[in-house]
């Protein structure tokens, strides 16, 4: 299974990384956003949230490489 390493900045929390299994990129970002805790609630209004800023154009706060072995 695919392995990819997330990193995500949060100012109340700092920087986390995780490396992650998952089928695809966007499992492995619903997985790691399912195990952190921070202020985003927990349902899919949150999980979209967390995906923009995640993904923010302008400043993206989170990163994601699927890692090759």
């Amino acid at each position: 299974m695919p392995r990819f390493a997330i990193a995500f900045h949060s100012e109340s929390k700092g920087t986390s990384v995780q490396v992650i299994e998952a089928s695809t990129r966007d499992q492995a970002i619903r997985a790691f956003f399912n195990q952190m805790s921070g202020t985003y609630s927990k349902d899919s209004e949150g999980f979209a949230y967390f995906c923009e800023d995640f993904q923010d154009e302008k400043c993206p706060m989170g990163a994601i490489l699927e890692l090759e072995f």
